[in-house]
């Protein structure tokens, strides 16, 4: 099992990721799972990818490189992968988020990084580092899964040299909702690209919807983020009280969002940071890619059903320690 917080070696990390934190007003979580991760001892990143997602390409590239600067570690190299999934077009989802994100959240348009991304090839360096570091790197993803398919695609030897794939995808207990009724954002976008990653052979963790909409960042939280002597904390606290802001405008249907947001992916980076948070099972995992209805939709088949299950290929998580998690996350922003 990986390196817990205070236990052995760190564990080495690759976080593959469609950030759009980088100023108030954006799509917190990518964010905040680069900082969890890069505030934690127990985790060594090696790198950052960036895949479209959240945001086209070149904004959460932007959006990688302002929080590194803000963060203080120019020291992580920042590479640009897939600016489309592999199969479908994204003009509808952009359309789509047009609707109702506000363009002033797009940190492209409010500030230009100094830094600079060390390629644009997120492909090439994924198989690189993992395949030059045979059983010792896990790549943390956080958006869609086109950057790991075109690393399976370059070198079928990522798949047996990575220690493992940990993912924030679809959903083990119940069905994901966030994107269409059965979906979750990074499987509708690239059900392709999952597939591969599925059939890869890779040792493989998901921490899916069902789990990650169960931690919740709140105004409360925010408060306390803002009695810290740290900058960054205040800073986290004005991006998520921002984002509340417009979750509340945007889905008033929802109750939770008028006070809070969801950690989808820091939670995700606590599964290899702290695994005992989380409750885990084995099961075999697919996702529909065909069917207009139900693309996107991730079965976890985890023997519960009368016919008996295909072999397993990944370990899901079923269940969470939420309060665990919340001061693990939140000693972190603080400093």
């Amino acid at each position: 099992m990986n390196a817990v917080a205070g236990r052995g070696d760190p564990t080495r990390v690759v976080i593959d990721t469609d950030p759009a934190l980088g100023s108030p007003g954006a799509d917190i979580d990518d964010g905040l799972a680069i900082a969890l991760a890069l505030r934690s001892p127990a985790l060594i990143v090696e790198g950052i990818t960036v895949v479209n997602g959240n945001v086209d390409l070149e904004t959460g590239v932007a959006c990688a490189l302002l929080l590194l600067e803000r963060l203080g570690r120019p020291d992580i190299p920042v590479h640009a992968g897939s600016a489309t999934p592999l199969v479908r077009d994204m003009h509808d989802i952009r359309q789509l988020f047009a609707s109702f994100l506000d363009p002033s959240s797009s940190v492209a348009e409010r500030a230009q990084p100094t830094l600079v991304p060390a390629s644009d090839n997120a492909a090439e360096f994924l198989v690189d580092v993992i395949t030059s570091n045979p059983g010792e790197i896990t790549v943390i993803a956080l958006g869609p899964m086109t950057n790991l398919a075109q690393a399976l695609a370059l070198d079928p030897r990522f798949a047996t040299s990575v220690r493992e794939i940990v993912m924030m995808a679809g959903s083990a207990t119940t069905y994901a909702q966030n994107i269409t009724p059965v979906g979750d954002f990074n499987a509708y976008v690239d059900p392709e690209a999952l597939h591969q990653v599925l059939s890869s052979g890779a040792p493989l963790r998901m921490v899916g919807l069902d789990q990650t909409s169960r931690v919740l960042l709140t105004r409360d939280h925010a408060d306390q983020l803002r009695a810290s002597t740290d900058p960054f904390a205040h800073w986290v606290a004005e991006c998520t009280e921002a984002w509340i802001d417009f979750l509340g405008r945007a889905f008033p249907n929802r109750p939770e969002h008028l006070t809070s947001c969801f950690l989808h992916d820091p939670l995700t980076v606590a599964a290899v940071l702290a695994p005992q948070l989380i409750t885990w099972e084995r099961a075999a995992v697919e996702v529909e890619c065909a069917s207009p209805l139900a693309r996107g939709l991730v079965v976890a088949d985890r023997g519960l059903a009368l016919l008996p299950p295909k072999p397993a290929n990944a370990v899901v998580a079923v269940d969470t320690d939420v309060d665990a998690f919340l001061s693990l996350f939140l000693t972190a922003m603080a400093g």
